[in-house]
């Protein structure tokens, strides 16, 4: 079995790479939701072989019911998609973290990459972060080339050790080539679930610039501000989940101690979780 299967791709002038997929490093799924619209107008030109990369006991396949009938039954996948927004040529990688094969994925996209002549990597992640959420949402970043740096980008200076994502090993493949990459890291306030349109519309800013093309960012703009008006509005509600959020804002930077007895992260993102049904269900 071969690793991936490629496509006819349409003839592309310096195309540039963006990768977002869901799994480690992407904090709310912000990452991946950021690929996943970029993608959505697009046409794959590399799928690769689900059966070859992942481990269907932790990337399980996805079914679906209706009337008491299995009515859908989709696989996890990784694919190439080709967009052109603004008249660019651009390569963005959905999907799914891989299980297996990294090393293998890593020598197989290096070869896609000189085959389609990208010029440029894009990778975006999202980090749970002590922050408050609001209407505009922090991003540092990571680069092997200062050049790549636009106005406003803040890079990472801190040392630290964490545990690599894939798609951080791919991107150290592409760097080994000089293939220049560039990394954007939105930072998720630690107590919200998926979606987080604030840090969606963050990555998308920063990717649009590094591109040098426009999205229409209305529609998700809107939808970022209508959710941190809902998050207003349970911090209004609950004097517990408000003092949780005030101690991690007082925490930053502080050696303060966030008070005892109050909510965990997971129980105001469950929290949120029930009001945005709750909101969904009366509209």
């Amino acid at each position: 079995m071969t690793l991936y299967s490629l496509l006819t791709p349409p003839p592309m002038v310096d195309p540039v790479l963006i990768t977002g997929l869901a799994g480690w490093g992407d904090a709310a799924s912000a990452a991946s939701d950021a690929a996943d619209w970029l993608a959505e107008a697009g046409e794959s030109v590399v799928s690769f072989d689900p059966d070859m990369v992942f481990d269907y006991r932790s990337n399980r396949p996805v079914l679906r019911f209706a009337g008491g009938e299995m009515t859908s039954l989709t696989w996890p996948r990784m694919d190439l998609v080709h967009i052109r927004p603004s008249g660019r040529d651009v390569l963005v990688m959905v999907g799914n973290e891989p299980d297996l094969m990294w090393s293998a994925i890593s020598d197989a996209l290096v070869d896609l990459l000189e085959i389609f002549g990208v010029s440029r990597l894009v990778t975006l992640g999202a980090v749970p972060t002590p922050v408050r959420h609001g209407p505009s949402t922090s991003v540092f970043c990571t680069t092997s080339d200062p050049r790549l740096l636009l106005a406003g980008d803040e890079m990472l200076m801190d040392e630290i050790v964490v545990p690599a994502s894939a798609g951080t090993v791919f991107r150290s493949a592409v760097e080994a080539v000089d293939i220049p990459a560039i990394g954007y890291w939105a930072q998720v306030p630690q107590y919200v679930g998926r979606p987080y349109q604030p840090a969606i519309v963050a990555l998308l800013e920063r990717t649009a610039k590094q591109l040098g093309v426009d999205f229409d960012l209305t529609d998700l703009e809107s939808e970022a501000n209508d959710q941190v008006d809902r998050l207003d509005e349970i911090l209004e509600r609950r004097s517990d989940a408000r003092e949780f959020v005030e101690g991690l804002e007082l925490s930053v930077g502080t050696t303060s101690k966030v008070p005892d007895n109050l909510p965990t992260a997971d129980e105001i993102a469950d929290e949120v979780a029930r009001f945005l049904q709750e909101t969904d269900d009366e509209a």
